[in-house]
């Protein structure tokens, strides 16, 4: 008995923290709105990402996609370094389940009508709980809960409400760790990934002989498998197991047989090295400096310029020429902003603006297009261009070329 290890810490207390902490977190974030945007949500309607203080338009994709590409490395990163902690400590799922697990204990002594209507009355609020979180991801809360008053939601957030409310409260009442065992993809994935140094849950197979086999990790288990048999793809590495097995060696004074860790230890004392994970590490460091580059680099406005569908070119008695075009603006700041559009100088030629091209106010996220018409003193050379410019504060923000017709 003296050969086990003295470790004797309950892990619980920090696994709900993570959990509270990150639930916290998911529910909280739309409703932190600095500046009054959420820190991030998916504006359906101006197809506008706002993502912690920069708002990424569907035109700037390539930021989108480093965005999604950073969610993905990140996810291949946690899985190769730490398994599936994941699963056990943050995942939905796990927390949802582990919720419903309490409700069921804390009504276990009421009368069996009363136990029934108060699980399944829990059960229904926690999934509109969830379907309304997720919609605050696409509809700021206070407009949600505006809409939703005023019964105004709309289709596509009243069904995708409905719907994950729906599909949340049948797996709260009659799914919850089955989808672990059986359908969620993910521990298939996190074997494909697993290296020697990913972080697994272990039963130290040189103590079997220490085993009570007293059954109390077995029991503890959410998804019902025994740790002793080694790594299978059903364990979550929540570490109930690993609590249970402590608590009943406690009563003998020492530590429990089951631990985490990252791959075995060697002759030296060392552990392997995870070389994926430190590349992907590497990778995920790359991405995330290049969207900080590209958000910080990103242009406040842009201005883009093509012909009027008419195509018209009026050619007036003093000879001078003039140009039909459509522009447009996007303001891409996060405040309201006075625009501008001037022309670069041509020398040899008298350019002129006509249009509402002055004091163009433009909301923060806005857009919009403007008719407006050059006027050159005299007719210049084929395949003459103007320089248009955006010009706010007094400075140009963004320029687009006027390519000037003849006919």
């Amino acid at each position: 008995m003296s050969d086990v290890p003295l470790k004797t810490g309950r892990i619980a207390p920090w696994r709900s923290g993570v959990q509270w902490l990150s639930t916290l977190l998911i529910l909280g974030l739309p409703f932190i709105r600095p500046g009054g945007e959420s820190l991030l949500r998916l504006d359906a309607g101006t197809r506008t990402l706002l993502f912690f203080g920069a708002k990424l338009r569907i035109e700037e994709f390539y930021l989108f996609l480093i965005v999604v590409l950073i969610l993905v490395f990140a996810f291949l990163f946690v899985t190769m370094l730490f398994g599936r902690v994941w699963c056990g400590w943050l995942c939905p799922q796990t927390t949802l389940g582990d919720l419903a697990d309490w409700i069921e204990r804390r009504t276990k002594s009421l009368p069996t009508p009363l136990r029934a209507a108060l699980r399944q009355s829990c059960f229904l609020a926690l999934s509109a709980l969830v379907g309304a979180n997720l919609v605050w991801y696409f509809i700021a809360p206070p407009e949600f809960f505006a809409r939703l008053a005023a019964g105004q939601l709309g289709a596509v957030a009243g069904i995708t409400l409905a719907v994950t409310a729906l599909v949340v409260y049948l797996d709260l009442a009659f799914v919850r760790r089955r989808f672990c065992k059986s359908v969620c993809p993910y521990g298939r994935i996190q074997l494909m990934t697993m290296e020697r140094g990913t972080l697994t849950l272990e039963f130290d197979p040189e103590l079997k002989g220490v085993c009570l086999r007293c059954g109390a990790c077995v029991r503890a288990c959410p998804t019902g498998i025994d740790i002793r048999e080694g790594l299978q793809i059903e364990c979550i590495n929540c570490g109930r197991c690993l609590d249970a097995c402590r608590d009943v060696f406690a009563k003998r004074g020492t530590g429990g047989l089951i631990h985490y860790t990252f791959g075995p230890v060697g002759a030296d004392g060392s552990r392997p090295v995870n070389k994926k994970a430190l590349l992907l590490g590497g990778v995920l460091l790359l991405l995330v400096g290049l969207l900080i580059v590209g958000v910080t680099t990103r242009r406040e406005a842009t201005l883009k310029v093509q012909r009027a569908e008419s195509g018209e070119v009026k050619r007036l008695p003093d000879g001078s020429l003039v140009n039909f075009y459509s522009a447009y603006l996007e303001n891409r700041g996060g405040a309201a902003r006075v625009f501008s559009l001037e022309t670069a100088p041509l020398a040899g030629y008298r350019l002129e603006l006509i249009g509402p091209v002055r004091e163009i106010t433009l909301a923060a996220n806005a857009n919009r297009k403007i008719g407006f018409a050059l006027k050159l003193s005299s007719a210049p050379p084929p395949g003459t261009q103007v320089e248009l410019r955006l010009v706010t504060g007094g400075k140009a923000v963004a320029a687009s070329p006027l390519p000037v017709a003849l006919q």
